[in-house]
């Protein structure tokens, strides 16, 4: 009988709190109050110390505020929010900084104060709570910050709410008084059932923040990520842009959601789907044009209000300007569009200015509000405008951002574009570049009267996991965009992470501010470090930062992995006990620690195989399979991750050949030493084959080129990455003088997209073909293609035949050199026709090129690549030989 009491007492606590509607954004007045001083003076968070001079009583989370709640028998009022939150600042001023609100409290409640960014686990336990309970009331689930809740001594959730005004409203709901009175009168009058409601309501909690029981496994195939790109493309704004769009609600807020953005070129780079990456442009497109960015000092507001991108919500995360600056420049990397450059260095040169130290670390957020008026520091008056840049100048700005048009925002208009330059320099009668030239010289004046104005609070405290994300996008910007500034300020803060937020015993710590350091780190600041120590690797080749990476990745896979969850938990084995201990693979923000930790072992293994990253890889894949089937846009980091497990590149080491050919990632080519080495390359499962098992993998000494000829400096660059990979694989270490050889020509082609078939069915498409090119007496004969795989084509009688996933194509080298000479120059050819479900591109050439050594007469010929070249049945007459000829 206990959960319908729960539930009927759930309604009746419901009841007082209603939904809280939030008003539109006014100015309230600061209050002038009696200068308290309480605990949270003793704090090092920006927002715990904007509380320290209220009435309230306030304890800062810890064991000192639950054994007084559990002496005097008192509910426990715990209050979470963060220093950019514009809503927690007006209920600091309207309630707590109440003298009379403050002294109920005070009698009545034991109460807590949380930064959300020191304790996201706090938060994280309790922000389900307050759905659990939303739902158990029957009513919407609607989260946010400030979250109030009531707990029990023990801390289990009573009842919540977000924000909570200071009287009883009708547009706002009941006010805290109200609703602090009933809770208390409820403590008092029906203890035992508020208990079993809170025990029954964590009980919920604990279930749900953890990986559900599945009954059935789901296979870590393409079917997968297909579903993720359905998904993605169901979410597109086609007019706006964006990947988080509800046409039922077409005007709700609008966030970047980065992770899908990020897999929507993840999954590009592995398919070729075009479509993929038009979303992400014209995306990225859309967010630069709009208000959400600042068009004045550079970077971005965390969120719009409305779906157009033109009204934000002012404050500026840490988090967004890491996710943003990565995504616009790897867009640049793929498209070569000089404005995701522009867009993501103001970005780094907005964090380099404005979001970094003196000791080069990076601060949290700048605060939305100022003078308690939400974007009163970013928003114009049209008077200001024309005062600063002159009538002329001042036609000319507001044309081009949009001050000519109605201005939804009360306090001011919000610089935006709705044309591109070069349509409003046509109106204009300017050429692009002089109108560009005029609009820097207006913004800069701008820029300097802005910063006249009195500033948004900068929240300055240094979190590891946000500072990770920032080192790594400054990594690959600097890399992608050849900002050498970039890395310096990266590896300048990758010191000072490990030098002031790490422990003698290499554990993280979670924040740092003036000199002190606390709090044991979460999942994210261990994966998301990890991860930036990698880019550092990639973008200046120095193995210090590998060995960072693999060091603290085991010491993370010690901390936070659970073999019998197969699964990261978010918090330590060693961290303090709290009501749940949460795993999940849902992004936030960013993407999930689990997805990142994953992504990062497959790294990791593809540099150095290591059999526990690779299990633990694996485990962690299969354990949230069915999440990612149920949820594929909400787990963007895990299909990223999963893509990255099909397609993940093999290991190399330098054990065997001395020769140093180029690797292809995702369309880019970059120096590797090859050698043999075990992989555990995936690819999706067929009917035909089951590829779950590790195979061996070794590499030929060949490497690809951009037809027709390799680059100069010994890179290839291709504009668009080919839905086709070849490796070439000699049986023999060197060529024999006059005498024959067995190669292997192994096809893969991208997840999603097929080839035809040799000899192509119907005849008249175009069929893949390996030819031969060599100056020298080299000659490729005998040459036999793989069997084909059917694929039914609608409007076609008959089958069309086609390879897919990875085939081998077989070849006899034949050497007839008369003279001695060290190596074989040779280039192979492949040329192909790509296809998927939606499209076939052009035909196309794959070319290899690389030397062979040529064996002395007489020297013993070694085997290299035996697992390419299976022992066939006897075969028949003209048929590939299975073995090579003896020398001479």
């Amino acid at each position: 009988m206990m959960k319908p009491i729960c539930l009927a007492l759930a309604s009746t606590i419901f009841l007082v709190f209603s939904l809280t509607n939030f008003p539109s954004v006014v100015a309230d007045e600061p209050k002038d109050t009696v200068q308290n001083t309480n605990r949270l003076a003793e704090e090092s968070s920006p927002y715990l110390l904007l509380h320290a001079h209220n009435p309230v009583d306030w304890f800062p989370w810890g064991p000192e505020a639950f054994e007084k709640a559990k002496t005097e028998g008192k509910v426990i009022f715990l209050s979470i929010g963060y220093s950019s939150c514009y809503w927690c600042h007006v209920m600091e001023r309207n309630v707590f900084s109440d003298e009379e609100i403050a002294q109920y409290m005070n009698d009545h409640f034991v109460n807590i104060k949380v930064d959300r960014e020191e304790r996201p686990d706090v938060d994280d336990i309790y922000m389900t709570s307050l759905i659990v309970y939303q739902q158990m009331a029957g009513s919407p689930s609607r989260g946010g910050w400030p979250l109030s809740m009531f707990l029990t001594p023990d801390g289990n959730p009573i009842a919540g709410a977000t924000y909570l005004p200071p009287t009883d409203s009708p547009t706002q709901g009941r006010g805290f008084p109200s609703v602090a009175r009933h809770v208390d009168e409820l403590w008092k009058t029906r203890k035992d059932d508020i208990q079993q409601s809170a025990m029954l309501i964590a009980e919920q909690v604990q279930r749900i923040t953890k990986p559900s029981l599945e009954l059935q496994q789901v296979s870590l195939s393409a079917i997968l990520l297909d579903g993720a790109i359905a998904q993605v493309k169901e979410l597109y704004d086609p007019v706006w842009g964006g990947v988080d769009f509800d046409s039922l609600k077409p005007q709700s807020p609008r966030f970047p959601n980065v992770p899908r953005l990020e897999m929507a070129l993840d999954l590009y780079q592995s398919s070729g789907d075009e479509d993929l990456r038009k979303i992400v442009e014209h995306s990225l497109t859309q967010m630069a044009k709009g208000g959400i960015r600042d068009h004045l000092a550079g970077g971005f507001h965390r969120y719009s209000t409305d779906r157009q991108w033109h009204v934000p919500h002012f404050e500026k995360m840490l988090y967004d300007q890491a996710m943003l600056l990565g995504v616009y420049s790897r867009t640049f990397e793929i498209s070569k569009n000089p404005t995701y450059a522009g867009v993501a260095s103001e970005i780094a040169e907005f964090v380099l200015r404005e979001m970094t130290n003196n000791d080069g670390a990076f601060c949290s957020a700048f605060d939305a509000e100022t003078n308690a008026i939400e974007g009163e520091y970013y928003v114009w008056k049209q008077e200001e405008i024309t005062r600063t840049l002159g009538e002329q100048d001042a036609v000319v700005f507001s044309k081009v951002y949009s001050l000519d048009r109605p201005n939804p925002f009360e306090h001011g208009y919000v610089l935006h574009q709705t044309a591109t330059l070069s349509e409003h320099a046509a109106d204009l009668n300017l050429t692009v570049e002089e109108l560009d030239s005029r609009l820097a010289n207006m913004r800069m004046k701008l820029l300097q009267l802005r910063s006249e104005r009195k500033s948004p609070l900068l929240d300055d405290k240094v979190l590891t996991a946000w500072n990770a994300m920032m080192i790594r996008a400054l990594a690959v910007s600097g890399r992608v965009l050849d900002r050498e500034q970039d890395i310096v300020a990266a590896e300048r803060a990758a010191e000072f992470l490990l030098n002031n937020l790490r422990e003698d015993n290499g554990h993280l710590l979670r924040t740092w501010r003036n000199g002190v350091a606390r709090y044991s780190a979460y999942l994210d600041d261990y994966a998301f470090l990890v991860s930036a120590f990698l880019e550092l690797h990639k973008a200046t080749g120095k193995d210090r930062w590998k060995s960072e990476a693999t060091e603290l990745a085991k010491l993370q896979n010690s901390l936070f992995y659970d073999e019998t969850l197969q699964a990261f938990f978010y918090t330590a084995n060693d961290h303090e006990k709290l009501i749940a201990r949460t795993s999940s693979a849902y992004d936030s923000v960013f993407p999930s620690g689990n997805s990142l930790s994953v992504r990062n072992l497959i790294a990791l293994n593809s540099l150095a195989p290591t059999p526990e990253f690779e299990s633990i890889a694996r485990s962690t894949l299969t354990r949230f399979a069915p999440t990612l089937q149920r949820s594929p846009a909400s787990c963007s980091g895990l299909a990223s991750a999963l893509n990255d497990w099909l397609t993940q590149e093999q290991p190399v080491s330098d054990s065997q050949s001395e020769f140093i050919p180029v690797r292809e990632t995702g369309g880019r080519y970059q120096l590797a030493r090859f050698g043999d080495e075990t992989t555990n390359r995936k690819q999706a499962e067929s009917p035909a084959t089951n590829q779950d098992s590790p195979e061996i993998v070794l590499h030929s000494t060949f490497r690809p080129v951009s037809p027709p000829q390799a680059a100069d400096n010994g890179f290839a660059q291709e504009d668009k990455p080919k839905p086709l990979k070849v490796k070439i694989y000699p049986m023999y270490n060197k060529l024999p003088q006059k005498g024959k050889c067995l190669v292997a020509i192994e096809l893969q082609v991208k997840l999603g997209w097929h080839i035809n078939a040799n000899p192509s069915n119907p005849d008249f498409l175009v069929p893949t073909k390996v030819e031969l090119k060599s100056n020298q007496k080299v000659k490729l004969t005998k040459i036999k293609y793989p069997k084909h795989h059917e694929l039914k084509v609608d409007g076609s009688d008959e089958p069309y035949h086609v390879y897919d996933g990875k085939t081998i194509v077989y070849g006899l080298l034949e050497i007839d050199e008369t003279e001695v000479t060290d190596f074989a120059e040779l280039e192979f050819h492949v040329a192909f026709q790509g296809c998927n479900s939606t499209q076939c591109l052009p035909p196309d050439l794959v070319v290899m090129k690389g030397k062979l050594p040529i064996a002395a007469a007489g020297e013993e010929l070694k085997k290299t690549h035996e697992d390419k070249f299976p022992k066939p049945e006897p075969p028949a007459k003209d048929s590939v030989e299975p073995k090579p000829a003896n020398p001479g």
